[in-house]
């Protein structure tokens, strides 16, 4: 019988997330194992290209109240795509109801169907950590049917014990962090958490005694908070592996 030598990586990552006592890892979705956020800026700007050009309006002018709306909306709202369509109406409105703005939502509808790439590393770090026995969750802000349409199209789904999935108009919670603990099994100080939302995933996961990787987040809402001592931080996913080491 053959054997193969196990990943030296990943093995001396799981000695040393074993050695801090982590039995499960969880993780956020968007923009943390995937690339959603490039999604939104294709589609926007798509968007804002195309009711430029058919209404004469400025799109430096249009792109940036387009950006500021959602903002506004997103505090009010938060992920659900309903927004879009508050936003629309309030850009109309200030455009004299200009109906170009408001027949077009269709092309900003484009970043709920079209599938995202999933970030360099992030396949071999899910195997990775399942071959070595660990449990795999995750909490995700975002609609039930999106969210499983994003799993399906990468091929991410069976990665996964345990998901929890946050009702898209409301926002990430201490207790959504907890719930998603909970479906694994595992107390919250014998997990990592790895996401990138301040405020919806490092703050209440930190609180609630996990280990925590924080992947700072290419949305300055998601940025904003005060990041607690001893976070690790890491730039891009494939940075885990010597993210794991710097945990105490």
């Amino acid at each position: 019988m053959i054997e193969f030598e196990k990943d030296p990586i990943q093995n001396q990552t799981a000695e040393k997330l074993r050695h801090l006592g982590v039995e499960a890892v969880v993780f956020d979705l968007d923009d943390t194992l995937i690339y959603t956020g490039e999604i939104f800026t294709r589609f926007i700007n798509e968007y804002v290209e195309f009711v430029s050009t058919a209404s004469g309006i400025k799109h430096d002018i249009l792109l940036k109240r387009l950006q500021e709306l959602n903002d506004e909306e997103y505090l009010k709202m938060g992920v659900s795509p309903t927004r879009w369509a508050t936003v629309i109406d309030r850009l109309s409105q200030e455009h004299n109801n200009n109906e170009i703005i408001t027949t077009n939502i269709d092309i900003l509808m484009k970043i709920y169907t079209t599938k995202p790439r999933v970030r360099p590393g992030a396949k071999a770090i899910l195997k990775g950590l399942k071959d070595t026995g660990f449990k795999i969750g995750m909490v995700t802000h975002a609609g039930t049917d999106w969210t499983e349409r994003k799993l399906t199209q990468t091929g991410l789904l069976d990665y996964f014990d345990a998901i929890e999935v946050v009702d898209p108009n409301g926002f990430k919670t201490i207790d959504h962090w907890q719930k998603g603990m909970d479906l694994l099994g595992v107390e919250s100080k014998h997990c990592l958490v790895v996401g990138d939302n301040l405020k919806g995933d490092i703050i209440p996961s930190f609180t609630l005694g996990a280990k925590v990787i924080w992947m700072p987040s290419p949305w300055s809402v998601y940025r904003e908070g005060v990041v607690p001592e001893g976070i690790v931080q890491m730039n891009e996913l494939h940075g885990f592996w010597d993210a794991v080491q710097k945990l105490e």
